[in-house]
C-alpha cells in the first residue's frame, strides 16, 4: 500500500486538537486502502483501526477493518470494527 508507514490521523488527542487536519490525513489513508483493491484491512493498532474503519464507512467503502489479533484468534464470525451485526456493508456487485 502507497504510504503504508504514514500516520493515519488518530495520534491520540491530536485528532481532538487538529480534527481538521487530521480528517485530511485519514481520507489520504483511506484513498490509498482502497486503491489497493482489498476487501480487508488489517493492523496491529486498535486507534488507527478505529480511526480508518470510520473513514471507510462514512465513505461507504466495503472495506471489513479488524485487528490482526481477531484473525489470529479466530474470531471473524464477529462483525468487523465499528460495523454491527446489522449495519453491515455489503460490496456492491
Amino acid at each position: 500500500m502507497r504510504d503504508a508507514e504514514i500516520c493515519c490521523g488518530f495520534g491520540g488527542t491530536f485528532c481532538l486538537k487538529y480534527p481538521a487536519i487530521s480528517n485530511v490525513i485519514v481520507g489520504k489513508k483511506a484513498d490509498h486502502i482502497v486503491t489497493t483493491g482489498a476487501g480487508l484491512l488489517l493492523a496491529g493498532d486498535l486507534g488507527c483501526l478505529l480511526n480508518m474503519a470510520g473513514k471507510l464507512q462514512r465513505e461507504g467503502r466495503a472495506i471489513a477493518v479488524r485487528h490482526v489479533a481477531e484473525i489470529l484468534a479466530g474470531m471473524t464470525e464477529d462483525p468487523p470494527i465499528g460495523e454491527s451485526r446489522n449495519n453491515r456493508i455489503r460490496p456492491q456487485p
